[in-house]
């Protein structure tokens, strides 16, 4: 059944049978987009921890009507906050770190502006509408319980001082600290991690040694060179495996 997130507070409490009322992008979706119509069966969520399966009764592009039919726990999102720190990259590349890294369980997104990046915020500044469209479709397929956001652009040096939790920083130039084994190794699981992922030409020697000054863990990802969106997808998905959120 299609799920779709909704601004909170847009489902109005009580029990089963109260209406719905929908308009907007989200209506547009509904009735232009995948053609339903009354009778069908969508499941609203709001972010709150509860969702709510639904069915149209009235159905046109500019609103949408509905009724509760029933009501379940959202799905848990991970203990875990993964906040990745995403160098800008091109266009699709980008929005294919996005897409990703919503279903692998990341918190937030924060695009980062460093030494060697090839595309500059000010080229980007009118994609942040795109961007959030592209991490809330994500999550509702993927049954995110909410989505992830996606801030605006920031400096590495920014990014470092506010970073939240374990500070990671994947680079080539690490031969011997992997970050499978430094995730594996004695201490508390982390409550926070922040993945930093360089741009294309990766990070410079002085941008390392700028995160090893504000606490962060330079580590390997292995032999081979990843592209920049491989390499942000790969770490995340590293992280949540070894912290227990992938595997089952």
């Amino acid at each position: 059944m299609r799920r779709f997130f909704v601004p909170p507070g847009s489902l109005p409490a009580g029990g089963q049978g109260r209406e719905v009322s929908l308009g907007g992008e989200l209506a547009h979706r509904l009735a232009r987009v995948l053609r339903l119509a009354p009778g069908d069966r969508v499941v609203l969520a709001d972010g709150s921890g509860r969702e709510f399966e639904v069915e149209l009764t009235a159905v046109s592009q500019r609103s949408v009507s509905a009724v509760v039919v029933a009501e379940a726990v959202a799905p848990p999102e991970p203990a875990l906050e993964l906040v990745l720190y995403q160098s800008l990259i091109r266009g699709q590349r980008f929005e294919l770190v996005l897409e990703k890294g919503t279903e692998l369980g990341v918190s937030r997104f924060v695009p980062l502006v460093s030494e060697r990046s090839q595309v500059r915020p000010e080229r980007e500044s009118g994609r942040a509408e795109r961007w959030r469209r592209i991490v809330l479709e994500a999550a509702e397929q993927c049954g995110r319980g909410r989505p992830p956001t996606v801030e605006p652009p920031s400096s590495l040096s920014e990014a470092l001082a506010a970073a939240p939790g374990l500070r990671l920083l994947p680079w080539e130039g690490e031969r011997a600290q992997g970050l499978r084994s430094l995730l594996r190794g004695p201490g508390e699981r982390p409550a926070a991690v922040s993945l930093f992922i360089g741009p294309e030409g990766g990070f410079s020697q002085e941008e390392v040694e700028v995160a090893r000054k504000h606490g962060a863990a330079v580590v390997t990802l292995g032999r081979r060179i990843l592209r920049s969106e491989t390499a942000g997808i790969v770490a995340a998905a590293l992280v949540m495996h070894e912290l227990g959120e992938l595997g089952g």
